[in-house]
């Protein structure tokens, strides 16, 4: 199979699809949250989970200043929320009362745990490293929020009962049941939720 060859990196996408989550934070009375789509394990003992970040995002900034935050893993059913989240800026805007976000009560943190995720970790950041344009943060994983129907008795995503959002790039979500792609354009998405 022949491939191209180039050092033009370009939009940088061959590493997608990629679930999708949205981060959550909360600092000084102010809560967030945020789509993104680099994130990983990193160890298992003790539990690791990494997120990355641009500094400049308000995110970032209530993360530094908390030191904890929370992934939550969304469905398919709520992409559009997503790409919402995405699309636009929690430091102009309360997100959680702009897309009418409901939340489950966080355990071990103060961060926002989504009730629309079917799985979520609540984190504390544990280390806080610039990477080129993004930070990647570190938080040990210390409570697991999960929907038990979702998952396998082996603890694996049931893909018949909730599909992931899975992030292709450039604005095209892919919906593992249908087996389509969408674009969803996150100014389109905002302007779903305004009422």
């Amino acid at each position: 199979m022949k491939k191209t060859v180039s050092d033009n990196i370009g939009a940088f996408y061959q590493h997608y699809p990629r679930v999708a989550v949205v981060v959550t934070a909360s600092a000084g009375g102010r809560d967030n949250a945020m789509s993104i789509a680099w994130h990983t394990s990193i160890s298992k003992n003790p539990p690791l989970y990494g997120v990355s970040v641009s500094p400049n995002h308000f995110t970032y900034k209530l993360i530094a200043q908390s030191k904890q935050f929370g992934v939550n893993f969304m469905p398919d059913t709520k992409a559009e929320l997503v790409a919402a989240l995405g699309g636009s800026k929690g430091s102009q805007i309360d997100k959680f009362s702009a897309f009418s976000i409901t939340r489950d009560d966080a355990v071990k943190t103060s961060v926002p745990i989504l009730k629309d995720a079917y799985a979520a970790f609540e984190c504390r950041l544990v280390d806080d490293r610039l990477y080129g344009d993004h930070k990647l943060l570190v938080g040990e994983v210390v409570a697991v929020h999960y929907l038990d129907e979702a998952f396998m008795e082996n603890g694996v995503l049931d893909i018949e009962k909730v599909n992931p959002t899975l992030y292709l790039g450039g604005e095209i979500y892919l919906n593992t049941e249908e087996c389509r792609t969408r674009t969803l354009n996150r100014g389109f998405c905002v302007d779903c939720f305004k009422t």
